[in-house]
């Protein structure tokens, strides 16, 4: 399972990618002046819109926040100089172009299709999914079961454990639900031990007995973790099929994704004039 901050990354990297790829293709001329903005570079700005879209901000550090503006203005940077050296005349610039310009096209007609598509499943055909593709779901490492939370104030974080081993965890969460200084709550999540994070973490799971909760550890100044252990796997293991429940239906969906995928492609193929020559 990928941690918070590498997810975060990953999610940052690849709606960056996306909008650079706008950008590229709609880039011609020049952006008219607004006020509206976040970041701006030359004549090309970053909106609150255009930024909302490249991240959840409700959950978005400052730290975070200026990660995502840099990295917008790196990459505008890049595109205008770019221009200015007359990169976007050559002809391998236009030919990797005409086949982005294919392929988005492609990927927006996919989704628009896929959404058009009501796609029902039933926990019966889940569960038999389960049975028939076990292997599948076996761990490639060591696993823990964990209820996890991360606050970014430490006599919060304090707080929240205290209630958690006085009461039980649940309470504890149901207390601290609409609290701004928890940034990450997650339940009962199947994590590989070396994915925890932060690293003194790893260490602290190992020794932690079913149902108990850890000390509450610190990161830096701004993170602060606690953790409950609920049950233990080894590499090779099958959790249940309610551990895992929703990597099932996420490897079904895509599944049947791709059969729909596969039907329409042949729907076109059989309705268009297609010649292949040897």
């Amino acid at each position: 399972m990928m941690n918070y901050k590498k997810h975060l990354r990953l999610r940052i990297t690849n709606k960056l990618i996306f909008l650079f790829s706008v950008l590229v293709l709609t880039s011609c001329s020049k952006e008219p002046k607004k006020e509206n903005f976040i970041a701006r570079v030359n004549d090309s700005y970053l909106t609150r819109e255009e930024f909302a879209s490249l991240v959840d901000t409700t959950k978005l550090s400052k730290a975070e926040r200026e990660q995502v503006i840099k990295s917008w203005i790196y990459r505008e940077l890049l595109y205008q100089k770019a221009k200015d050296e007359n990169i976007v005349d050559r002809n391998e610039y236009k030919n990797v172009l005409e086949t982005s310009t294919k392929e988005l096209a492609a990927a927006l007609l996919l989704n628009d299709y896929m959404a058009s598509e009501e796609i029902k499943i039933s926990d019966a055909e889940l569960i038999d999914y389960y049975q028939k593709n076990k292997n599948y779901f076996q761990l490639n490492n060591d696993s823990y079961l964990i209820n996890k939370v991360v606050f970014n104030n430490e006599d919060k974080a304090v707080l929240f454990r205290s209630l958690a081993v006085e009461s039980d965890w649940t309470k504890a969460a149901n207390f601290f639900n609409s609290d701004s200084s928890q940034i990450l709550n997650i339940n009962s999540s199947l994590i590989e031990e070396n994915s925890l994070y932060p690293f003194q973490l790893q260490k602290t799971a190992k020794d932690l007995y079913p149902q108990e909760i850890s000390i509450v550890i610190s990161e830096n100044d701004n993170y602060y973790t606690i953790v409950q252990m609920l049950e233990k796997f080894s590499k090779g293991d099958i959790p249940d099929f309610e551990i895992v429940k929703d990597e099932v239906k996420r490897r079904f969906l895509a599944e049947k994704k791709k059969q729909l995928t596969d039907e329409y492609l042949k729907t076109l193929y059989s309705n268009n004039d297609i010649e292949i020559r040897k």
